[in-house]
């Protein structure tokens, strides 16, 4: 919960920044084949959205600086995370470091060829 005196800090960019990509993620995993050029670009957008928006949140979060709808909201978007890992692993995208997650380090490796719902992946 925010501290009284503070500034309010405003999430509500960096929630939509976030959702917007795992939407994206979400539709690309619908599909059954998917080329190397759409999985290029999710990951860039994911990229920035783990490298800057995620942080800001979870920095926030930690010094509980967040009005409690903005935690609650925080928290759940964390939890829709966790969520997706299968899919963030299918196109080999960085997994997000997440507060109280032991594996919470990206794997740093993108994998190349054919993204087939179908077909196991391999490094």
């Amino acid at each position: 919960m925010a501290s009284p005196g503070r500034a309010r800090i405003d999430i509500t960019d960096d929630l939509a920044f976030v959702g917007e990509q795992i939407e994206a993620l979400e539709r690309l995993g619908g599909r059954e084949d998917v080329d190397d050029e759409r999985v290029y670009d999710l990951s860039i957008r994911w990229g920035v959205a783990l490298a800057g928006r995620l942080p800001r949140m979870a920095h926030y979060s930690a010094l509980g600086q967040l009005v409690e709808q903005d935690e609650r909201r925080f928290q759940a978007l964390c939890d829709r995370l966790r969520e997706l890992s299968p899919l963030i692993d299918r196109f080999g995208l960085a997994r997000p470091r997440l507060p109280g997650a032991e594996d919470a380090s990206a794997n740093g490796r993108r994998r190349r060829g054919r993204w087939s719902k179908t077909r196991s992946r391999t490094a």
